[in-house]
């Protein structure tokens, strides 16, 4: 793993932590201010051409993050008080993951592996959700084992489809869409 990959995963856990941090101690609002900063970092570190196209990825990505974690809402698969749509702090997360699909970044190798994308999704994803529960930023349906299962499929589709996105919509320089980053430019967190 390069340094750069290894900077975008420990980007990534502290983005997680400001966010689920922020979102228990009622500061919703500082998880999405660090995944903007993060956020800025990257694209500013995008080749010039390349920025609109990586905006659009990282919108497209919010976006399916906003879909997915409100439809887990309102089937009841996850709760938080008084949300009926995904909070500002769980969109900045899709934020940060859809980054970290960049070529070179933390997950931009598995953009090759679809179906490895789609085991990490189906685990990772239940770990996440359920630590962000134990630590009461989220609450999970009564049947924590079925809640988990809910996340881990809808998630095995999700990585894979962030992977797309990123094909379809970013720009194409031999990386499979991602957005191209030279040596020494900055880091997805």
């Amino acid at each position: 793993m390069t340094t750069r990959a290894l900077l975008s995963f420990a980007g990534m856990q502290l983005v997680w932590f400001a966010c689920v941090f922020g979102a228990v101690r009622g500061l919703s609002w500082f998880g999405p201010m660090v995944v903007s900063v993060g956020l800025l970092i990257h694209v500013r570190n995008q080749p010039a051409a390349a920025r609109a196209k990586e905006g659009l990825v990282l919108v497209l990505g919010a976006l399916l993050g906003f879909i997915v974690d409100t439809a887990l809402l309102r089937a009841r698969v996850i709760t938080m008080h008084g949300a009926a749509v995904s909070p500002p702090w769980l969109v900045a997360l899709w934020l940060n993951l859809t980054a970290a699909t960049a070529s070179g970044a933390s997950l931009g190798s598995l953009s090759r592996r679809p179906i490895l994308g789609a085991l990490l999704g189906a685990l990772a994803a239940p770990l996440s959700y359920d630590g962000g529960a134990r630590l009461g930023a989220i609450g999970l349906e009564r049947s924590r084992a079925g809640a988990l299962v809910t996340i881990g499929v809808v998630w095995s589709l999700a990585i894979p489809t962030l992977f797309w996105i990123r094909r379809r919509f970013g720009t194409s320089r031999g990386n499979e869409g991602g957005a191209e980053l030279g040596p020494g430019s900055g880091h997805a967190i």
